[in-house]
């Protein structure tokens, strides 16, 4: 299907352990316990490998995981596209500060030397120890000036406070100072957090927690004002879809009207006027209902495509090929989901 440009706004790579630990500093170069905590659920995504890539597995090696994506981005046309680790965003959930430091500081290491470096076309995003909001900081600065890093990644559940509490605000300060995006992603490995663990299979756990753990996000950041507080900081909401937006902001202005004075004091405007005229993204799901409906609730500039390959459920190229071709959306809107939008989130 001939179509103009597109870059990727959510794609992944599947990352070893053992890269990482080259990278590891002393002492803990020499511990051999997992690098992260893991999910409480032996699930299997891939549905006895019925479903994914065959040629694109976990185990492979960094190089031939570029080599992989090169080709399909020749093959589709993707100028550019940012990839998403797939378990390394657990180092939230460490609580041993010093290690937390060394897996993250290793786990950038390792995206920037052996994927980044490798093509200019390709852009792992960075990792922080959000739990130590100083440190992480310091890391986001390191990661940026010394690795040329230019997103950083946050799993939705496994943090100690939600993310509009102001024990954050080091982070996005630097974040808005140099100019790099705060992507909230959507994940299911922290189910127990948001009442996964009463769900019996990994449908329904899948279904769930990923919109529950970006939900709760959301509202957190926008009632505490993260947006006006920081209105320069570019804020990302990957991988649960964009129609929910037409509920959710409805549901947040009718309690601002009714509470907003006293809960949500920051917000001057209601909440979908507040995300209107922030730098906020959020990423579409290719065959959603009610995807006009919310580009005309909030315009178009907020929204953005995420192949989300080699991930089981991506149904790529499928999905690309589906965003492009719906008549139901305008095609400028569609150029902006498809390309202009990541191009202004990630500063390409």
């Amino acid at each position: 299907m001939a179509r103009n440009a597109v870059i990727d706004a959510d794609g992944h790579i599947y990352e070893r352990e053992s890269d990482i630990r080259k990278y590891l500093a002393e002492p803990w170069v020499r511990r051999r316990t997992p690098l992260w905590p893991s999910s409480n659920q032996p699930w299997d995504g891939d549905m006895f490998e019925t479903l994914g890539y065959d040629e694109y597995r976990a185990g492979i090696s960094p190089a031939e995981q570029v080599e992989r994506w090169l080709t399909r981005m020749e093959q589709e046309n993707i100028e550019q596209t940012m990839l998403f680790p797939s378990v390394a965003g657990n180092l939230t959930k460490l609580t041993e500060k010093d290690y937390t430091l060394a897996v993250c500081r290793a786990t950038n290491d390792h995206f920037a030397k052996d994927f980044n470096a490798l093509s200019d076309r390709l852009h792992v995003v960075g990792m922080l120890p959000f739990q130590q909001p100083e440190r992480a900081a310091e890391e986001l600065r390191r990661a940026v000036e010394d690795l040329g890093m230019n997103a950083f990644a946050v799993l939705a559940i496994g943090l100690p406070k939600a993310l509009g509490d102001s024990m954050y605000d080091p982070i996005y300060k630097a974040a808005e100072e140099l100019g790099v995006p705060i992507c909230v992603h959507a994940n299911r490995h922290s189910q127990l957090e948001v009442g996964g663990y009463t769900l019996e299979n990994f449908s329904e756990v899948h279904t769930y927690t990923m919109f529950a753990g970006v939900a709760l996000q959301f509202t957190s950041m926008m009632a505490q004002g993260v947006p006006i507080r920081f209105p320069k900081l570019r804020l990302a909401f990957l991988e649960i879809g964009a129609s929910w937006l037409t509920y959710w902001l409805d549901r947040m202005d009718e309690h601002w009207e009714l509470r907003g004075e006293l809960e949500m004091p920051l917000l001057r405007e209601k909440p979908s006027e507040v995300f209107k005229m922030s730098p906020m993204f959020v990423s579409v799901e290719p065959d959603e209902t009610l995807l006009p409906e919310v580009i005309r609730l909030v315009g178009d500039d907020h929204f953005l495509f995420a192949s989300d390959y080699p991930h089981w459920d991506a149904r790529f190229p499928e999905n690309l090929n589906t965003v492009a071709g719906r008549e139901d959306i305008p095609q400028e809107s569609r150029d902006k989901i498809l390309y202009h939008n990541s191009k202004q989130l990630f500063r390409l």
